[in-house]
């Protein structure tokens, strides 16, 4: 065979190797590729899509907004497993192309299917995203339930150290703390079953039951104390305060207060179950309030027997208004009638009668009062205010007969004022007279004689006003306060030229001693002698003070005044 032939065969064989090795690479390459692709669609198809949406779509159905959200991504659900579907139909030609060493057709698929599979990728990791956020709420109630157990634990042990301050109500809070462990049981069992709207029900249940325990176990021992220790406590002080006032004979039924008490202790029966079963809403306003209502009615019974006791007091009291009103009256009465023509009295005539038939009301409602009172079928308190009104009405009338006895009185009292100021006068002027006889003054008997005269002729100007009938008060208060400032300016004038008189006679007598040592002495003294007799006592008195001051400059008068005294 020539070498050409052999070379040519040689050529051939190489060409059809190189070509078998060539589809051969081709072939892995393609198989290489089927089996990442089919690793990727495995791992698209292995994504619990469905199983998600499910819980999702529980856990939707309690969020209103959440569950419209999901129902665009149902869509997208169900597209991407038609997508998946197809995806599944294009791998499975892509796998007969190569199994039929259809490469072109099979580059060809592949193509296809990496482009539709990236796409189904994305479509994937887009829910699956989506329904992990939902999901994710099955997490955090996990999570929120064992945050409130172990909140749960520390109220508990709270409880148990607390157990001896809560008292009756240690059992109620174990029991409301057990209700909060079957809740715990019943979230697991919502859980397993997918009802997430369930589960949450039971975790809100148990935080506000918790949070509301808490506050019970901090509240509770004061409410036990108030409902076993202070109510009943002012219960029976409201009890023993009525007894002792129907003892007294207080009225009281107007109080109702046995009917009150009942029910106030059927309110605290109430309250008091609610502590016993460790609640605490609402139980602290509602003793309270029952405080509130004993003590009103604790207050209700001291007013009643303060005013019962006002009340026997006020009717002394009036009934001595009452007499004393009627004293007056007839004071006004008696006086009117006999002085009214001697003091030209205004017109009461009208005003007594008017008078007379208040004061005789008054009486005829005092009767009543007292009726009422022995009767003992109306309020202490309402009667005291009655009472009190009287007074007011007695006390209104006191008033204005004062005013018209005041009116009555001032014009007799003027007489007998100026009645007795012309004795005290008299006496006066009688004084003055002695003083004047007494001492025998050189000058004043005739300075004063005719003031003498003056002032007794004014006493009997008042004597003739007194004796007038209808008495002129208005000219003879006026008669008589001329007259007191005149007798009396007299009697100080005389005073005062006696006293005068006396200091100068007591110098003159005293410088005598000294007269015939001292010649200046007695030419001083003489010139005091002679102002003394001519009644110029001033400057007498003047002269022999400086006479005598010359002998003794720093004890003159002194001197005088204890030669007076010895």
């Amino acid at each position: 065979m020539p070498n050409e032939a052999i070379i040519a065969i040689l050529v051939i064989l190489a060409l059809i190797i190189l070509f078998i090795i060539y589809k051969k690479v081709q072939s892995n390459r393609l198989k290489n590729e089927l089996n990442d692709i089919n690793v990727r669609f495995n791992a698209l198809k292995s994504v619990p899509l469905a199983f998600k949406l499910n819980k999702a779509t529980q856990i939707a159905k309690i969020n209103d907004e959440m569950q419209a959200s999901l129902e665009g991504y149902r869509e997208q659900y169900d597209t991407c497993q038609k997508h998946l579907n197809q995806l599944d139909a294009l791998i499975a030609t892509l796998e007969d192309n190569i199994a039929i060493r259809k490469y072109k057709q099979a580059r060809e698929s592949l193509k296809v299917v990496l482009e539709n599979i990236k796409d189904s990728e994305e479509e994937v990791k887009n829910i699956e995203t989506f329904l992990d956020r939902i999901t994710k709420r099955e997490q955090e109630q996990r999570e929120h339930s064992s945050s409130l157990k172990e909140e749960y634990r520390d109220i508990r042990t709270l409880a148990q150290e607390k157990a001896s301050d809560l008292s009756i109500s240690y059992d109620g809070v174990e029991d409301r703390l057990k209700v909060c462990e079957e809740r715990f049981s019943s979230f697991e069992e919502q859980i397993y079953a997918n009802d997430f709207v369930k589960a949450q029900e039971d975790l809100d249940f148990v935080e506000s039951e918790l949070e509301s325990i808490k506050e019970a176990i901090s509240e509770l021992p004061s409410l036990v104390h108030m409902a076993n220790g202070t109510l009943p406590t002012l219960e029976e002080e409201v009890e023993r305060e009525y007894l002792l006032t129907r003892q007294r004979g207080v009225y009281t039924n107007h109080l109702s207060l046995e009917e009150r008490l009942r029910a106030l202790l059927h309110d605290l029966k109430a309250q008091s179950d609610l502590i016993e079963k460790g609640q605490t809403i609402g139980v602290k306003d509602a003793l309270e309030e029952i405080k509130a209502k004993l003590e009103s009615l604790l207050v209700s019974l001291n007013e009643e027997n303060e005013a019962y006791d006002g009340v026997k007091k006020a009717h002394g009291e009036l009934n001595k208004a009452i007499e004393e009103s009627a004293k007056l009256y007839q004071y006004i009465e008696v006086v009117y009638k006999k002085d009214k023509e001697k003091y030209s009295l205004e017109d009461l005539s009208d005003v007594i009668a008017n008078k007379d038939k208040t004061l005789k009301a008054l009486d005829e409602r005092f009767k009543e009062l007292d009726d009422v009172r022995h009767v003992n079928m109306t309020p202490s308190t309402m009667l005291l205010v009655k009472y009190k009104d009287e007074q007011n009405s007695v006390a209104k009338l006191n008033a204005e007969l004062k005013t018209y006895k005041q009116r009555i009185d001032k014009t007799s009292n003027d007489e007998n004022r100026a009645k007795t100021q012309i004795v005290k006068l008299q006496i006066v002027l009688n004084e003055v007279e002695v003083k004047i006889a007494q001492y025998r003054l050189p000058a004043i008997s005739a300075s004063y004689e005719s003031d003498l005269r003056t002032a007794r002729d004014n006493i009997n100007d008042l004597k003739i006003l007194l004796a007038a009938i209808p008495l002129d008060v208005k000219a003879l208060n006026s008669k008589l306060d001329m007259t007191i400032d005149y007798v009396y300016k007299l009697y100080n004038n005389v005073n005062n030229v006696v006293g005068m008189a006396l200091m100068v006679e007591n110098a003159i007598v005293f410088g005598n001693k000294y007269r015939s040592s001292y010649p200046e002495v007695d030419a001083e003294l003489s010139k005091a002698e002679f102002a003394y007799l001519n009644g110029e006592y001033t400057q007498s008195l003047s002269i022999a003070i400086a006479c005598i001051e010359k002998l003794f400059p720093k004890d003159g008068d002194k001197k005088i005044k204890e030669y007076a005294s010895a």
